[in-house]
């Protein structure tokens, strides 16, 4: 018998349960995981449990299944540090979890801006997206972000909205869109050494509008934390 032959059979199903959870973009629910590893509910139940006991794996409120803080320690580089997406996402998890305001991570793509991670809040009533939701250009508070901290070419109608954009270091979307009435969206970016943009932070929901300034700062100290 080859030494792979005798491997453990519930390693296997563990690191199966990581690696689809992992492909859902970091978050998915009980019953796609039992679906996509072929686990009975039950059977699935147990492991999910020693997962989340061991860090491997994290549980919200709404019962979404995502990969945990031993996790992310365990996947970082030789330097004992992950990738900078990822410890943005990190610290956009917590922003998610102190304020109950849903987050995530956009970046650029060859085929334009998309939401890498979405972190949902716990509130009843919120907007959920799927992985990789295309983000638009001109319509959103990302989209603001990328045009003001890039070279990307800007028009006249634009051109001193992204400067006071750069200016205050973070944009909103004060106008709902895609049929989502209410909705709006904070942006702020998160720079290299170079201020050469990486990524961009986000937080959306139902604001009250007086309260978005506020918003905004605590959004811009969160990604800031991250510098120092």
């Amino acid at each position: 018998m080859t030494e792979t032959s005798q491997g453990v059979n519930s390693v296997d199903i563990a690191v199966g349960i990581l690696t689809f959870v992992a492909r859902y973009d970091g978050q998915a629910r009980a019953i796609d995981i039992a679906n996509g590893c072929n686990l009975s509910k039950s059977r699935l139940h147990k492991y999910l449990i020693s997962l989340c006991r061991t860090g491997m794996l994290s549980q919200n409120e709404k019962g979404i299944y995502s990969l945990g803080a031993t996790l992310h320690q365990l996947s970082g580089n030789g330097s004992g540090e992950s990738d900078p997406i990822s410890k943005l996402n990190d610290v956009l998890t917590a922003f998610r979890d102190k304020f109950n305001y849903s987050t995530g991570v956009v970046v650029s793509t060859g085929e334009g801006l998309i939401l890498k991670h979405y972190n949902r809040s716990f509130r009843n009533v919120d907007i959920d997206f799927l992985p990789n939701t295309p983000v638009p250009l001109h319509h959103s508070a990302a989209g603001q972000i990328f045009m003001g901290f890039t070279d990307h070419p800007q028009d006249d109608q634009h051109a001193s909205l992204i400067a006071q954009i750069r200016l205050q270091g973070f944009a909103v979307r004060y106008q709902p869109t895609h049929g989502i009435p209410g909705a709006q969206s904070i942006a702020c970016p998160l720079l290299d050494n170079k201020e050469k943009l990486i990524a961009i932070a986000v937080t959306m929901g139902f604001f009250c509008t007086e309260d978005i300034p506020q918003i905004a700062v605590q959004l811009m100290n969160t990604v800031g934390s991250l510098s120092r």
